[in-house]
């Protein structure tokens, strides 16, 4: 059984088509694309450390032309073979800060709300976590993950196409619930909180992940027109002060928090695998400080939060 019976039906029709009912037109090129890429049975998998894939095969440049045809390419990296998929983000960066706080992600249950294309459910999985629901809108992103499972054919991880307030579970409760980039993009981010911390048991922890602002804001900036860093639909970017008011509010006990790390672009920049604007685009280039719209630069921080029994 996956996490639950509700969410082992809830998940298994998309084990066979993992876009569902959504529609796209792009749907049918990345179909043929997984059907048409290997399936080792003699491989392998790393997950610990990184995310890679040994196995034996002669198709090194048709595999990468698959893969590319899968651009772009936001999270990872990942080791297929010899192909390194080098992402937009160094994904692995980020999972090291938050290994610095010392959670233990053994035999739990996980959802990880805004997946992406599941990097970070892989290296869940990799620290022993029991099984890592992934709820992932973006379909790009779906076809990815979807790509990697055949390569790493791991059945504890399974990724619906949907937003969580789209998803309702009736019984089904997570040890572990991760948001991790999600919260500046909220209208509401109490809600969006509150809709985390209604899928925890009691006891469980609730990691979020955010950009924050300086404390010379209040409790949050509010960029016009809702761009920041060159990305649009930010609505708030909560101060640190900010955001322990809301887990405050909401009966979240801080359990730790990281130190805030600045972004930069060694850990977001264009490459092969995503050739469209990044980090470049989001600093005013003559005062790396700040961004391209005025903003003081992004710095990000982990909270993990308790939800009380």
């Amino acid at each position: 059984m996956f996490v639950s019976c509700e969410v082992d039906n809830l998940t298994k029709p998309y084990l066979s088509n993992p876009f569902g009912k959504k529609k796209d037109k792009r749907i049918e090129s990345w179909l043929e694309i997984m059907n048409t890429l290997p399936c080792p049975a003699n491989k392998k998998v790393s997950l610990k450390n990184e995310v890679r894939v040994d196995f034996e095969d002669d198709t090194f440049y048709e595999l990468k032309d698959l893969l590319l045809r899968l651009s772009p390419w936001r999270k990872g990296p990942f080791h297929i073979r010899e192909i390194f998929i080098d992402s937009e983000w160094r994904s692995d960066e980020k999972w090291k800060r938050f290994k610095k706080l010392n959670i233990d992600l053994k035999e739990k249950n996980i959802l990880d709300v805004g997946s992406g294309n599941g990097y970070y459910a892989f290296r869940m999985l990799g620290d022993g976590a029991n099984n890592i629901l992934c709820l992932e809108p973006n379909l790009v992103h779906v076809s990815q993950f979807a790509a990697l499972n055949r390569f790493v054919t791991s059945d504890n991880i399974r990724m619906l196409p949907e937003r969580l307030e789209n998803i309702k579970f009736s019984d089904t409760k997570f040890d572990v619930v991760f948001s991790m980039g999600l919260l500046y993009h909220q209208r509401d981010p109490s809600q969006h909180i509150k809709d985390l911390k209604n899928t925890l048991k009691d006891g469980g922890q609730l990691v979020i992940e955010t950009i924050v602002s300086p404390e010379a804001y209040g409790n949050f900036l509010e960029p016009s027109e809702g761009r920041y860093a060159s990305m649009p639909n930010v609505h708030y970017v909560h101060t640190d002060k900010g955001c322990k008011k809301l887990f405050e509010e909401l009966s979240l006990s801080l359990q730790c928090e990281s130190y805030n790390t600045r972004t930069t672009g060694q850990e977001q920049r264009k490459t092969e695998w995503m050739p469209f604007k990044s980090f470049e685009s989001a600093l005013n280039p003559s005062n790396l400080d700040l961004t391209i719209e005025g903003y003081p630069a992004p710095e990000r921080k982990f909270y993990v939060l308790e939800k009380e029994a």
